[in-house]
């Protein structure tokens, strides 16, 4: 049967459409100055969530160890999975539409732990009080970026500073990585150790995990199209398989939560938690149990310094990798300080610890995102994410990890740029490197390099060369420090 000329002219007027709508989209966009398509976005977006993801299971794991003020339990962690999956889905979607860059967000890694562990149970203010305490700190913050404060500290920072800022956040997220690989554990000082001699329980997950990372690491450099992202799917096809298939100690422990669990498929948990996290949250604003502590007003001045130089220190070096990758030599756009800063008031009031840029942007830059695009196809999978969460959280560890390794690997490629020959760079560059790492903490290692580069150019007799900037933050960083030891 013959098709009508009517029908040829739907098809055309279908076609003229859809042509007409990718032009508006890929306009609003600029992807003809940022030389970019469809096809890189997507896969850049779609690489950059998969190497962000397990922030969905490790989120709830952390933030559901946090007690309640009044000893009723702890955070419900399937609200907390749900608090993550929306709150990183919003902010990474405005992030890209209002800034036009590829830069997600979630809730902050290491914040997390100092949210449950030290404020929460430690400063016995619960995780009511917490919550209270990020929002307050990230209204701060929030004011802080909105007055360009925040852009003109970093403005102020001399180019090396920037540089090892980048590298050092690179060595951390690699140490992360190839922790969830599970080829290096930490002792309860915090000290990186090889964790070899649990070779018989972990090798399944750090075979798989190696050969993720390697084949990722090998692909990149082929100039393969989205190595990541095929390498990680095909890792976690491997363990699922294995995990449902073998019955093995070591497959169990090192892929266990590959295991298929029908149980796992219940939305009424999720939500129901959800609603009674923000419900105890807010019904605890008046407690003077919260306000009398003066862990409390600690908690918020240390806050708003962790947020600020972590997040910034991220944002930096995601900078530095774009404006590699796009061949120009941009500052951070004023609307991404401001966004990654009312991001956590939003969070916070959800149900979720502080939200911070993620290093793993650098791995979809790395595939090819270069605009704002690229967010709304990681966003969109954050809330795909949600009807999915017993199939995301079965994503082993070390497959995500290998995947933060790769963009540590990347990252750390800026270090030949450092001015190690200058002692007032190379050491600084030795203490962030070193103070990022055995802390754990991203803003730890900002602090000691930056104090570290003052006290050398003062003894190799370059005081003049330390900005009125640099002064503010030493003094900062030196409050910061006795802040913290009173919530340890």
């Amino acid at each position: 049967m013959k098709r009508s000329r009517t029908d040829d002219f739907k098809v055309k007027d279908k076609k003229l459409n859809y042509l007409k709508s990718t032009n508006v989209i890929a306009k609003y966009f600029n992807f003809s100055n940022l030389n970019t398509t469809f096809k890189k976005e997507i896969i850049g977006g779609i690489s950059t969530f998969l190497s962000m993801m397990y922030i969905l299971s490790v989120e709830p794991a952390i933030l559901g160890s946090a007690p309640s003020i009044n000893g009723n339990g702890t955070m419900d962690s399937n609200g907390v999975f749900l608090a993550t999956a929306l709150v990183a889905a919003i902010a990474t979607i405005v992030m890209g539409m209002s800034a036009n860059v590829p830069i997600a967000l979630a809730p902050s890694m290491g914040l997390n732990a100092l949210f449950a562990f030290n404020i929460a149970k430690t400063g016995k203010i619960g995780y009511e009080g917490a919550l209270i305490a990020a929002m307050i700190s990230s209204i701060i913050f929030c004011i802080i970026s909105i007055t360009k404060l925040r852009a003109l500290m970093i403005n102020a920072l001399p180019h090396s500073l920037h540089l090892i800022i980048g590298v050092s956040i690179g060595f951390f997220i690699a140490y992360v990585g190839i922790s969830n690989i599970g080829f290096v554990s930490k002792t309860d000082s915090n000290l990186p150790i090889a964790d070899l001699s649990n070779f018989k329980l972990n090798y399944p997950g750090m075979i798989i995990g190696s050969i993720v990372l390697f084949g990722s690491i090998i692909l990149f450099y082929k100039k393969f199209f989205a190595p990541v992202a095929v390498m990680m799917i095909g890792g976690f096809i491997v363990a699922l398989i294995l995990a449902n298939t073998v019955d093995n100690e070591a497959i169990k422990h090192s892929l266990g939560n590959a295991k298929w669990s029908d149980s796992e498929w219940n939305f009424g948990h999720l939500f129901n938690g959800f609603a009674s996290n923000i419900k105890n949250s807010f019904s605890e604003i008046g407690n003077s149990e919260i306000w009398n502590k003066p862990t409390m007003y600690v908690s918020i001045f240390v806050l708003v310094i962790l947020n600020f130089f972590d997040a910034t220190g991220t944002l930096t070096s995601i900078n530095i990798e774009l404006n590699k990758a796009v061949g120009e030599d941009k500052q951070i756009p004023q609307k991404a300080l401001i966004i990654d800063a009312g991001a956590t008031i939003i969070g916070s009031g959800l149900g979720v610890s502080h939200m911070a840029c993620y290093s793993e942007s650098c791995v979809g830059i790395s595939q090819g995102a270069r605009s704002g695009f690229a967010n709304i196809i990681t966003g969109s999978l954050f809330l795909l994410s949600i009807p999915l969460f017993p199939l995301f959280k079965m994503m082993p560890n070390c497959i995500s990890g290998a995947a933060t390794a790769f963009i540590g690997t990347i990252m750390i490629s800026s270090i030949t740029e450092i001015e190690w020959k200058k002692p007032e760079i190379g050491v600084s560059a030795f203490f962030s490197i070193l103070f990022m790492v055995i802390t754990y903490n991203i803003a730890n290692g900002i602090a000691v390099g930056i104090i570290a580069y003052t006290v050398t150019s003062i003894g190799v007799g370059k005081t003049k060369e330390v900005k009125p900037v640099i002064w503010a933050l030493d003094v900062l960083f030196i409050l910061y420090f006795i802040a913290t030891a009173f919530i340890q």
